[in-house]
C-alpha cells in the first residue's frame, strides 16, 4: 500500500515554521534536561515557568481544537458509518472474488 502526506501548501508551511520556531524557543527556554532521566526533559522550576508551561498548553489544546474542528468536519461532509454487517469485506471491496451466488472462476467477463 502507498504511503501519502497531506500538501500544506506555501500557508500550511508558515504554520508549521513558525509553530516549531515557537516551541523551540519554549524549549531552550522553559525546559531542562532531566538528570535522573536521560534524554527526558522537565520544565525548570519557578513560577515564570509555571505560567508559561499553563500559556503554553493552552495554546496547544486552542490548536488541536481547531484540528479536531476540521477533522470532525472532514469526517462529517466526506466519510459515513456502518454498521458491523457492512464493515466486513464485500467481493466488491476485494479484487479477485467471487460476486455473491458465483464461485470463484465462475464470473462472466463480459461484466468487467
Amino acid at each position: 500500500m502507498s504511503e501519502y502526506k497531506l500538501k500544506t501548501g506555501k500557508l500550511g508551511d508558515k504554520v508549521i515554521g513558525t509553530y516549531r520556531k515557537v516551541e523551540n524557543a519554549f524549549v531552550d527556554r522553559f525546559l531542562e534536561k532531566d538528570p535522573n532521566a536521560p534524554g527526558v526533559l522537565r520544565m525548570k522550576p519557578g513560577k515564570l515557568g509555571k505560567a508559561v508551561m499553563q500559556g503554553y498548553q493552552t495554546m496547544e489544546d486552542t490548536v488541536v481544537g481547531a484540528y479536531k474542528k476540521v477533522e470532525d468536519a472532514f469526517v462529517d461532509t466526506f466519510l459515513e458509518k456502518t454498521d458491523a454487517e457492512d464493515a466486513r469485506e464485500t467481493p466488491e471491496a476485494v479484487p479477485g472474488t467471487a460476486a455473491p451466488g458465483e464461485t470463484k472462476g465462475e464470473s462472466d467477463p463480459s461484466k468487467l
